[in-house]
């Protein structure tokens, strides 16, 4: 199929003139649940934040995993992937509380070098009083994060993971925690060069 770039880009800039009319003013914190392709539809949707004129900053979770050490079983159950990839604590004490602190606190988008299994050395930033922190990645909506987000995207896809482990995990996450119902909007990535809103009560 071929790709339609203006219907794309107007499809970011609708999601991004959405969120800022609600969370124009100060510091906010949108999420974009999903396992596949994630980083991606964050970074075009912080270049459409930023097309309308507003600061957006991206981060993804997976810069914010565990320790190999600390993980136990993950590579070889859902279960463990589920609950012990994520440093949560530190995602929240480096990136989204300094964020959501309007006088200029400065924060970290990453932490964790996962491929070299060790701590990044803290690079600091700040934004402006007005601003959107997108994150990306899975499990967003899980119980750890409740309140943490203002706005929730939802990516809904056929596609899986290339990591098996990953993809059982997803699984068991839309079971526990039910993302679809929990997002402020839902994002059909079928085509993933033509994402298209859907609402929860679509058949």
């Amino acid at each position: 199929m071929s790709t339609d770039p203006a219907a794309r880009r107007s499809f970011f800039d609708s999601l991004a003139q959405e969120i800022l009319h609600n969370y124009g003013r100060g510091r906010a914190v949108v999420a974009v649940d999903g396992g596949v392709a994630a980083d991606e539809f964050a970074s075009e949707l912080v270049a459409a934040i930023a097309r309308a004129g507003h600061s957006g900053v991206s981060a993804s979770i997976d810069d914010f995993v565990t320790p190999r050490s600390t993980r136990g079983d993950e590579a070889h159950t859902a279960q463990a992937y589920f609950a012990a990839r994520y440093d949560y604590a530190t995602f929240r004490r480096v990136l989204v509380d300094p964020f959501r602190q309007n006088g200029g606190a400065a924060y970290v988008t990453a932490a964790f070098d996962e491929q070299a299994d060790r701590a990044i050395e803290p690079v600091w930033r700040t934004s402006p009083a007005d601003a959107v922190l997108v994150v990306a990645g899975p499990f967003l909506s899980r119980a750890e994060l409740r309140g943490v987000f203002n706005y929730t995207v939802f990516l809904e896809t056929p596609a899986v993971s290339d990591d098996g482990v990953r993809q059982d995990a997803l699984q068991l996450y839309a079971g526990v925690a039910e993302p679809r119902f929990a997002a402020t909007a839902i994002v059909d990535t079928t085509t993933p060069d033509l994402p298209r809103r859907i609402f929860a009560d679509s058949c």
